[in-house]
């Protein structure tokens, strides 16, 4: 049966989701997607991705195992606006790029920590769905960073599972492997009361020597329909991450430039595998309730605790050499290094609450929100950047392997509370006319204990946007939007950072035609950025950048082209460069485009072929090669789907094809691109 593209919000991304059949069910099925419902969820005005006037999508489960997504800063390589990795594929951090900015991570509606070492990973078998939001959007929780918002979605207890479950396994190169295991149970006999245990295991080795990672995860769940009006859903989880972390920081002559000697080995590691490590251990508990008091007004609330320790040393190397004014000069084949060191522990509380108001009547219909949010942050650890190291040759790293580090690391002990209060009124007027309108005012204390530094920020926030529903199923609109972001931690110069507010307009058409079975998107944004984070120019850390000013423009086409076949195809131009000098910024390219063909050709088997083309970028001005140019590299996907029985599903994807080597970005330093990876995997559905 021929594919439908319904747009039903997250509602739809959950019943994929929860049954992978629904994708191939035609348009009917949508209403059956009402009942479903996510108190922890970005969207909190319950508006369909397709009907927002901005750009904004949900990404299903199915389509993470489709795209063979295996770490969660691969999930944006087939959506326009992302760039994906841009420091290389890092065994320990997730790098995220939209609209050329970094952005801001929450769990089931929660804001997640981040702030250096105490940023959790994410393992992905344990989601249902990951909302994103592009662009400036200080609306959901305040501080944001401009890039956008991903909201990742956890799995939890269904009506329509109990009672099934899934078993999934799969093996690769670089010494991949995993499993997990999804089971819903019913605690009653309308299955009113229920829970979800979810877990996994995996590992792999990095793509520099001796590099590895090993993740454990766990995450129970239940869920108590009250009545039906009251229901309330309990989620826990707990992760543990162990291995040797990545040292992809390489200097720009030897990677960027070729040296007499050539260039850097791809798997080099200028760190030192025999000494350095990463230990991780994040557990987190929150609840999502509402409650329906009729009349179209409902109380909706989400708490979230987190908790995270974190141990980490690993050396790295100067992206140069330097005079005694901290001049680069040209390099040698040993450079100086320095060591992180982290060793401590972060904590904390959110709790959201919120009053929705529906309204509806001949020519209105109405939804009106506001509530209140509380977020307490704490972060204790000791923490340094300037460890001591002895130099490397980078032509031959294994040779300062084993010699002792000197580190002194002090007491840095940091407190970060808000207090925010929003408003936002969403109208559709006469079915033609959606108008939505939003204020929000946040009162932040940034405080370092140990230093006795202190900060209070008062930042009042507004949206606006308006969008035309038109006959035809073509829906033209404009957005303004904002976001503010004051990071926690100490900058490099271990002073507090400044506040980065940043300011979106965007214009854009959502075209749903009658003669496609798909849908076609197109957005213009301009933004401008007081001052986003950076790398320092010696490696140590980030600080605050000069202001930037980005536009660009995003066009996606998803369809099915015929019964069999389905095309995917999405295209970015991005120019960002700082305001006060015209200088393109680094790590941003101008053109990205990625396109994807999957054909059935039989109703059991699936293949295709995916396309990935990242545009040329520059090195940060001031750096060795100030402002070079960052050749632009083509990588090609393959992938493929079996259906051996109703119950099990072999699948293949291999990503880089060709093995390319390439260099995924540069800014002081350079960072390889990732090579060929394959997983195959085989799962069992009961």
């Amino acid at each position: 049966m021929k594919k439908s593209f319904v747009y039903t919000g997250l509602a739809s991304a959950i019943a994929m989701a929860i049954n992978p059949a629904f994708a191939e069910e035609n348009s009917s099925q949508a209403e059956l997607l009402e009942a479903i419902e996510v108190v922890g969820t970005l969207n909190k005005l319950d508006a369909q991705p397709f009907n927002q006037a901005k750009s904004a999508t949900v990404i299903s489960q199915q389509t993470l195992q489709e795209e063979g997504v295996v770490k969660a800063d691969e999930l944006g390589r087939y959506q326009a606006g992302f760039v994906n990795q841009t420091y290389g594929s890092d065994t320990n951090t997730n790098w995220f790029n939209i609209r050329g900015a970094k952005v801001s991570q929450s769990l089931d509606g929660s804001p997640m920590l981040e702030q250096g070492f105490f940023t959790p990973q994410i393992d992905l078998f344990g989601l249902e769905a990951v909302e994103v939001v592009k662009g400036a959007d200080s609306m959901a929780y305040g501080k944001a960073l401009s890039g956008g918002l991903i909201n990742y979605i956890s799995k939890r207890p269904h009506k329509d599972l109990v009672g099934g479950g899934t078993i999934v396994s799969y093996v690769g190169n670089k010494n991949q492997r995993g499993i997990g295991l999804d089971y819903t149970g019913g605690l009653n006999a309308d299955n009113s009361l229920r829970y979800r245990l979810v877990g996994s295991y995996a590992r792999a080795d990095g793509e520099w020597n001796g590099t590895w990672s090993e993740s454990y995860y766990f995450a129970p769940s239940l869920s108590w329909d009250i009545s039906d009006r009251t229901h309330l859903t309990l989620l826990a989880s707990y992760l543990k991450n162990v291995g040797v972390p990545s040292s992809n920081f390489l200097p720009q002559l030897g990677s960027l430039v070729a040296t007499p000697q050539g260039k850097i080995a791809r798997h080099a590691n200028l760190g030192d595998p025999t000494q350095d490590y990463e230990r991780n251990h994040v557990k987190s508990i929150g609840y999502e309730f509402s409650h329906d008091f009729g009349a179209g007004l409902t109380f909706s609330q989400n708490y979230r605790y987190q908790y995270i320790s974190n141990q980490h040393q690993g050396a790295y190397a100067y992206p140069s050499l330097y005079d005694a004014n901290w001049n680069p000069i040209p390099f040698t084949n040993d450079l100086t290094r320095g060591v992180v060191y982290n060793n401590g522990r972060a904590k904390s509380h959110s709790i959201d609450n919120r009053m929705t108001w529906q309204y509806n009547n001949d020519w209105l219909e109405n939804t009106l929100l506001a509530g209140f949010d509380y977020r307490h942050q704490d972060f204790n650890s000791l923490y340094t950047l300037s460890g001591e190291a002895s130099s490397v040759d980078v032509y031959n790293p294994s040779l300062s392997y084993g010699q002792p580090y000197s580190i002194n690391a002090p007491h840095v002990h940091i407190k970060y509370i808000q207090q925010g209060y929003y408003v936002q009124n969403n109208a559709r007027l006469w079915d033609k006319l959606g108008v939505t309108l939003g204020l929000r005012h946040d009162r932040i204390r940034n405080t370092e204990l140990g230093r006795l530094l202190s900060d209070k920020n008062n930042h009042t926030s507004y949206q606006g946007s308006i969008m035309y529903f038109n006959d035809l199923g073509l829906n033209p609109y404009y957005a303004y939007s904002e976001a503010f972001s004051l990071p926690a931690g100490l900058n490099a110069n271990e002073t507090l950072y400044k506040p980065i507010i940043s300011r979106q307009h965007e214009v854009g058409v959502k075209y749903m035609p009658s003669w496609l079975d798909g849908t076609i998107s197109l957005a213009y944004f301009q933004a401008r950025d007081t001052g986003a984070l950076v790398m320092s120019a010696t490696g140590e850390g980030a600080e605050n950048g000069t202001p930037t000013k980005r536009k660009g423009i995003e066009f996606e086409l998803r369809a099915n082209i015929t019964e069999r076949l389905n095309a995917l195809f999405a295209y970015t131009y991005l120019n960002s460069v700082e305001r006060k000098t015209g200088a393109r910024t680094a790590l941003t390219p101008k053109h990205t485009l990625a396109s994807r063909l999957a054909y059935q050709f039989t109703p059991d088997f699936n293949a295709g072929i995916g396309l990935r083309y990242i545009g040329n970028s520059v090195t940060a001005t001031g750096s060795l090669y100030s402002g070079a140019k960052v050749p632009s590299a083509t990588l090609v996907d393959l992938f493929a789907s079996y259906n051996i029985s109703p119950q099990w599903q072999a699948r293949v994807n291999i990503d880089n094809l060709g093995n390319r080597k390439y260099l995924a970005g540069c800014d002081y330093y350079c960072y390889y691109g990732e090579g060929i990876s394959g997983v195959a995997s085989l799962s069992y559905k009961f």
